[in-house]
């Protein structure tokens, strides 16, 4: 079985079962946990399955190795691994998973708004991102170039992506370009797949009437000819003379 009806109580299970083993966890290295443990499925982009398949064995083995005295005021790029120091950062937790005889890669990545950010510094360092009152996406760069945040949130070693990809089923940032992160969806811009969104046609291109009604650019062409004498435009424009077909 399959879909959100199906996932969130599963998610809602391994987040207790990962806060279980280290309660000290705040919100965002709960679901830093999940996200990079998560097994990416092989032809599925970012929207179809965010960080993959959840794991957790994997979610609840890192928990296990993450320091419980990390808080707002820990320095970016701390060691985030128990028995580690800056000079001498602890060893990393072998980034695989077994079960049932089948063994699978982690995803080693986030989400991150549109986008994602990888590499093993997202476990090995402190992420000022993963402090509360910090939503994940803060310290990105969006499509504009503007900084989410006046503050350093995130550490060396961890690489923001730079477009949606469809996944490979190995490691997060692997695969082939969906769309990039700088367009939006809908609004009549190419997507990945090189189709366009939209027929080209722009509604309410017109004149706003008092009641908020829009009248089209055909109704202002035929009311234009009636003024200048011509009895046959193109397009007959009946005025409403707030009597409907009754009488009233």
């Amino acid at each position: 079985m399959s879909g959100t009806s199906m996932a969130t109580p599963a998610t809602a299970g391994a987040a207790a079962l990962v806060l279980q083993v280290n309660p000290k966890l705040t919100p965002n290295m709960v679901k830093m946990i999940l996200m990079y443990t998560a097994q990416q499925l092989n032809g599925y982009n970012t929207f179809e399955q965010g960080a993959g398949e959840l794991n957790i064995e994997g979610a609840v083995r890192l928990a296990k190795q993450i320091r419980t005295d990390l808080t707002n005021s820990t320095l970016v790029g701390t060691s985030m691994l128990t028995g580690g120091t800056l000079l001498s950062p602890a060893p990393l937790p072998s980034p695989q998973t077994t079960i049932a005889g089948q063994t699978f890669p982690w995803a080693q990545g986030i989400v991150l708004n549109h986008t994602y950010a990888k590499g093993t510094a997202l476990i090995a360092k402190y992420q000022k991102i993963y402090g509360t009152g910090v939503l994940l996406g803060d310290g990105v760069l969006i499509g504009d170039g503007v900084l989410i945040g006046d503050l350093t949130m995130l550490s060396s070693g961890v690489l923001i992506g730079d477009s949606i990809l469809t996944s490979s089923g190995v490691l997060m940032g692997d695969g082939t370009l969906f769309c990039g992160t700088g367009v939006l969806i809908g609004d009549g811009v190419l997507m990945g797949d090189g189709v366009l969104i939209g027929d080209g046609v722009l509604m309410g291109d017109g004149v706003l009437i008092g009641d908020g009604v829009l009248m089209g650019d055909a109704y202002l062409q035929a009311q234009s000819a009636l003024a200048n004498g011509d009895d046959t435009p193109s397009m007959e424009a009946e005025l409403d003379t707030g009597v409907d077909y009754l009488g009233y």
